[in-house]
């Protein structure tokens, strides 16, 4: 058996008469059950308190660590106390920050919260002045488009109103003549019928005109059409989870942390472990899935960079 304190202290032995804390008036000590001494060692080996005959040779507790009970004691009050300091420091924390750091950081959110509020509210606002102005613009473009179209047709109508007439006066006149003309009077009609016949001739047939058609190039706004774009590419973001082929990543870019996003280092990394589908010339990497037909869009942030190229490889069959 070993001993705590071998050499500095006295050696488990018989108890000697009533202990400490049996003077009258004071509780009873508790007693081993097996050998009915009072438990006033420490075993470490098996964490409980023990008697002199549990740690003596023939006791259970023979060759484990043992320790007087009021070291032990004395030495878990030393811990308490301690644990009792830190959270009492503990407490103290907490309190200064939700009574000091927690108000000030609510604060600060709701003056953000304003300022970001105010910046959404001025800059749609200028998108919708922006809007209402290019409405109204392209609405009095199409309706003098259509003003234009509708008096063009109805030119044509009177115009062609009036060949009509014209062509049925003929039509009669060369009609009466020959119905109630001898042949020597018809003879001496014959330069009014080349007349008649040359005016009939002057009354071309309608052709197609893109003067009578509505011009649509009254619509086109560069405003209308960039907003229109970037509300459809907003529309369909996000519908597919795209990530970058960590495998295929050119030395030459770095991949966040979410695999979405691809930084170009003119310098080449030396992390970066080679391998067949590694592209390690160009600065190229792949997705990890192909994309399906349909529409999508990239975001490149060139900064000042007045050199780069964008490029999309089409699927191999």
């Amino acid at each position: 058996m070993s001993v705590e304190s071998a050499g500095q202290g006295p050696w488990p032995g018989p108890e000697q008469g009533p202990g400490p804390g049996s003077e009258p008036g004071s509780e009873p000590e508790s007693l081993c059950p097996e050998h009915g001494q009072a438990l006033r060692w420490f075993c470490c080996s098996e964490r409980r308190p023990v008697c002199a005959a549990c740690a003596g040779l023939g006791g259970r507790c023979r060759g484990h660590r043992i320790r007087r009970a009021e070291e032990r004691a004395e030495e878990l009050r030393n811990k308490i106390v301690d644990q009792c300091e830190r959270l009492q420091l503990q407490s103290a924390t907490i309190t200064k920050y939700v009574a000091d750091i927690l108000p000030g950081k609510n604060q600060r959110a709701v003056s953000t919260a304003s300022a970001a509020r105010e910046l959404v509210i001025q800059r749609l606002g200028l998108v919708r002045s922006l809007c209402e102005s290019e409405e109204q613009r392209l609405l009095e473009q199409v309706h003098g488009e259509e003003e234009r179209a509708h008096q063009s047709i109805l030119t044509q109508r009177v115009h062609w109103a009036e060949a009509l007439q014209k062509l049925d006066t003929i039509r009669t006149s060369l009609v009466d003549m020959l119905t109630h003309l001898d042949d020597l009077q018809l003879i001496q009609k014959e330069q009014e019928i080349f007349e008649r016949t040359e005016e009939a001739e002057g009354i071309l047939d309608p052709k197609e005109s893109e003067k009578l058609n509505f011009n649509e190039k009254c619509t086109r706004s560069p405003l209308l059409t960039q907003l229109w774009a970037t509300a459809v590419l907003g529309s369909l973001s996000g519908t597919e989870d795209v990530r970058i082929n960590e495998r295929t990543v050119s030395p030459f870019l770095q991949l966040s942390d979410d695999q979405r996003t691809l930084t170009f280092n003119a310098k080449k990394s030396k992390t970066c472990a080679d391998g067949p589908e590694r592209f390690d010339h160009w600065p190229n990497a792949l997705a990890t899935t192909s994309f399906q037909a349909g529409l999508h869009a990239w975001t490149v942030n060139v900064e000042n960079s007045c050199a780069y190229k964008g490029s999309v490889r089409p699927k191999s069959r």
